[in-house]
C-alpha cells in the first residue's frame, strides 16, 4: 500500500485523519452486492473500510494541504487525527502555507477552524485556504452553521480565497473543477518533473469507482454529473499515464488506470 510517493521535487504523503467503514451499497449505487464486492472484501454487513486522509504536498519547505478533515469537534473520542500525524513527521499547524479544499462535506473541511475560548480560529494560521465559489455560495447565504464555524472565520481574517472554476494556483498544482458530488467539488492537479498526479477528493472514494465509473455515491449532488467526471476523468489518466489519489481508499489509494480488453482498469502506481 502506497501512503506517499515522489513526483519530480515534490513530495506527496497521505496523512491520517480518521479511520471507519461505509456500506458497499452506498459507495457503489446502483450496483448489487454480488457486482461490486467481487475482489473486495465487505464484513457480514456488507460495509468495506475506509479512511479519512489529507494530502500532504511539500516542495523544500513549502507545504500545501489538501482537506483537513474531521477536526476536534467530530468523533473527538478517535486516537489518530490530521494534526496528531502531521505532528509525527515534523510538521507544525503554522508549516501550512496553503490548504486546499477538495468540498465543503465534514471529513474534508471540519478540521478548518478550531474551537478556542468560544472563538473559532483558523488550524492553519498562515495558511491561504482555496475553495469554489460554487462550494460555499449557498451556504453562505443561508448563514449556515458550517459557514459560520469553518468558512467565515476564514474570510474575517482574510485567508480564505474563492475561486471559479479551473485555477492555476503555481507551476506544479492546479485546481480542476469536478463537480457531481457536490456542487463545486473539485479536484487538485500536481504537477512536476514531467509527471502528473490528480487528487481525486470524493470524485472517487474507492479506487473502484473510477474502474466503473457508472457505480458511485448515492448521495451525490448530481449523479449523472458525477459519473460523467468520473469517466473523463479515467480516460483522461489512462492517456497521460497520470497518477490518481483517492484519499478515503486503505488499500489502493495510489494508483493508475490502464487500458485493458474490457475497458479502463486500475493498476498499480510505480510511483
Amino acid at each position: 500500500m502506497t501512503r506517499s510517493l515522489e513526483l519530480g521535487s515534490l513530495r506527496l504523503a497521505l496523512i491520517l485523519d480518521a479511520r471507519g467503514t461505509i456500506e458497499g451499497d452506498r459507495v457503489f449505487h446502483p450496483a448489487a452486492p454480488q457486482e461490486w464486492s467481487q475482489g473486495l472484501s465487505p464484513d457480514p454487513s456488507g460495509n468495506l473500510p475506509v479512511e479519512v486522509n489529507g494530502l500532504l504536498i511539500s516542495e523544500g519547505n513549502a507545504h500545501t494541504l489538501v482537506d483537513t478533515g474531521f477536526g476536534e469537534e467530530e468523533r473527538p473520542e478517535r486516537e489518530e487525527n490530521l494534526l496528531k500525524s502531521l505532528s509525527a513527521i515534523g510538521i507544525r499547524p503554522r508549516d501550512i502555507s496553503r490548504v486546499i479544499l477538495t468540498h465543503a462535506h465534514g471529513d474534508h473541511c471540519l478540521g478548518n477552524t478550531l474551537l478556542r475560548q468560544g472563538r473559532w480560529l483558523p488550524t492553519f494560521p498562515l495558511a491561504e485556504y482555496i475553495v469554489q465559489e460554487r462550494e460555499i455560495a449557498g451556504m453562505r447565504a443561508k448563514g449556515e452553521e458550517i459557514w459560520q464555524t469553518r468558512f467565515q472565520p476564514l474570510a474575517e481574517r482574510k485567508q480564505l480565497r474563492l475561486i471559479d472554476g479551473e485555477t492555476e494556483l503555481s507551476a506544479t498544482l492546479a485546481c480542476w473543477p469536478t463537480p457531481g458530488h457536490t456542487a463545486g467539488h473539485q479536484s487538485v492537479l500536481v504537477r512536476s518533473g514531467g509527471q502528473q498526479a490528480l487528487v481525486l477528493g470524493d470524485l472517487a472514494v474507492l479506487a473502484l469507482n473510477m474502474q466503473r465509473p457508472e457505480w458511485g455515491p448515492g448521495w451525490a449532488w448530481s449523479f449523472e454529473l458525477d459519473v460523467r467526471n468520473r469517466r473523463r476523468i479515467a480516460e483522461w489518466a489512462a492517456a497521460e499515464d497520470a497518477v490518481l489519489i483517492a484519499p478515503h481508499d486503505p488499500e489502493w489509494p495510489v494508483f493508475r488506470m490502464i487500458r485493458a480488453s474490457d475497458g479502463l482498469r486500475v493498476a498499480p502506481s510505480e510511483g
